[in-house]
């Protein structure tokens, strides 16, 4: 009797996760989802390798799985490397699939959004006397592995799947470097290994989590609130349209997850939407999800965004902070006029740059003195002493003052032509298809082995490029015009005196939107 009411149960369930699979909405609006440049592969970004296994489990008796690894380019066996593992691996592994993991991966790490990351993505088991299956959703073993309220699947992961792949790898056993993924019932399964085992999972990723009564899961709410917090950092997502059936409603309960998480002081984020029981929106927002959970484990940095143009005459911070290869690095407006004494600069280990906006002023470095306008540049070298005054009643300029993360190289500033002063007014404008260009230069400093600038003009409704990306660090700041920046999966708007900040590695393309032409300095370095 037992076993024919354990064959019913596991009947049932199979039904349960095939429905699942191919469910229908309850029939509200959704939003339309697509994944944005963060999930696409781009030539100069390295490319991490993926290979498939297969694994006999004890702890999962007479059952055998397949699994995937991804290794970063960027791996290093003197170095421990984090660790994120992802239920049914299929999946997410898959690069024309919904999330497109070691893709998103490979731009996350060069960005240095998160930490060089091997992952681990594995299928549930399946019965080895059982009829083979030709989708790895129905493996015989997936709900009992993957819905179980218990220590069970944490127990095979930290004693069988990852000390197999430490003999091969260098994985972390700091817990802050460990991350666990899942969605519908590999949700939960990533939220149990965590909950049973936070000194080993500290991060969680919950797509569509089926945190609903098929084995229990509807307590965790419940159990959250009674219990110890527990030191797990927690990422949620799921959708208004997604499953109400006899199990549960897989939007409240994600909702109840919710309402527990904020009353016992948990670090999380849930991301709502309007979709169903899919992949289609966790795999929109994957990197930006992976880059919220990782956040704590990175170097903070200036973010890619739009800085606006103060609007008042005081000296003002636009951007500060640690770039890719930049220790420090201040941006800011300084305002002269006519009647004040200007203003001396001189930096013995910082290297900085000026940009006038507006007016006319007299420019100093060491022995040479020149009168400049607006665009106009001047590049001052770590050492060089250099003296700025207003000549018109009221001049602004931008400047920004940085410091390399690499060795100072006065040597090679010199041989690169020293500190610089640029008359706009001497440039010629080299026209193209879209517009045209002025070069400023393209050179090495004593901070930068490689540093370029130009300005260009972008006609009306005119697109530069695709989205594209490199390792230089850019800063586009605005000279007239309204434009439109694709930015990583972000899009922002800027307009004159305003500046893009474009980080490493991160996908970008702008766009003229205004009906006339548009200019901007774009200056890029490493």
């Amino acid at each position: 009797m037992k076993i024919l009411q354990r064959l019913i149960t596991c009947s049932s369930l199979y039904v349960l996760f095939v429905f699942i699979a191919a469910c229908p909405s309850r029939g509200t609006s959704q939003e339309s989802y697509t994944t944005g440049p963060n999930s696409d592969s781009y030539e100069g970004i390295p490319q991490g390798k993926v290979s498939k296994h297969q694994w006999k489990s004890k702890i999962y008796p007479n059952t055998i799985r397949d699994y995937y690894l991804y290794v970063p380019s960027q791996y290093n066996p003197a170095e421990a490397s984090a660790l994120m593992v992802f239920q049914d691996g299929h999946a997410y592994v898959d690069l024309q699939g919904q999330f497109k993991v070691p893709t998103v991966f490979d731009n996350l790490i060069a960005q240095g959004e998160m930490p060089v990351t091997i992952g681990l993505f594995i299928n549930p088991g399946h019965d080895l006397d059982a009829a083979k299956v030709d989708n790895p959703w129905k493996s015989s073993n997936r709900s009992l592995e993957y819905d179980t309220v218990s220590d069970t699947y944490g127990k095979f992961l930290l004693e069988e799947m990852i000390p197999e792949i430490k003999k091969s790898y260098n994985i972390s056993e700091d817990p802050e470097l460990r991350a666990i993924a899942g969605m519908s019932s590999g949700g939960i399964c990533a939220f149990s290994a965590a909950w049973f085992y936070p000194e080993a999972f500290h991060k969680v990723l919950s797509h569509i989590g089926s945190l609903t009564d098929i084995r229990g899961g509807h307590n965790y709410p419940s159990m959250i609130r009674k219990q110890d917090h527990k030191d797990i950092k927690v990422f949620l997502q799921d959708g208004s349209d997604d499953l109400n059936n006899q199990y549960g409603d897989w939007w409240l309960a994600n909702l109840q997850m919710e309402s527990a998480l904020k009353y016992k002081g948990y670090d999380f984020k849930f991301e709502k939407g309007s979709g169903g029981h899919s992949g289609i929106h966790g795999g929109a927002i994957l990197p930006e999800s992976l880059s919220w959970l990782w956040s704590d484990v990175v170097p903070n940095r200036i973010e890619s965004n739009v800085y606006r143009f103060p609007r008042t005459l005081a000296d003002s911070v636009m951007i500060q902070g640690e770039t890719m290869h930049f220790d420090k690095m201040e941006f800011k407006t300084v305002q002269l006029s006519n009647s004040s004494d200007g203003r001396n600069l001189f930096n013995s280990n910082q290297e900085q740059i000026l940009i006038i906006k507006e007016g006319e002023v007299q420019v100093k470095v060491n022995t040479r003195t020149e009168t400049l306008g607006k665009n106009s540049v001047i590049v001052i070298m770590p050492g060089d002493k250099a003296f700025v005054k207003s000549l018109s009643p009221s001049s602004t300029y931008y400047t920004m003052i940085y410091k390399s993360k690499g060795n100072m190289d006065v040597r090679r500033a010199r041989k690169s032509g020293g500190s610089t002063l640029i008359n706009f007014e001497d440039l010629d404008f080299k026209e193209h298809d879209k517009g045209g260009i002025r070069n400023f230069f393209h050179r090495s400093t004593a901070m930068c082995p490689y540093y370029e600038m130009h300005v260009t003009t972008l006609k009306s409704g005119i697109k530069s490029h695709e989205p594209h990306t490199h390792y230089a660090t850019e800063v586009v700041l605005v000279i007239s015009g309204q434009t439109e920046m694709e930015i990583g999966n972000g899009v922002f708007r800027a307009q004159e005196g305003d500046l893009y900040f474009l980080p490493s590695n991160v996908p970008h393309a702008i766009k003229n939107i205004g009906s006339g032409p548009c200019e901007y300095f774009a200056f890029q370095w490493n």
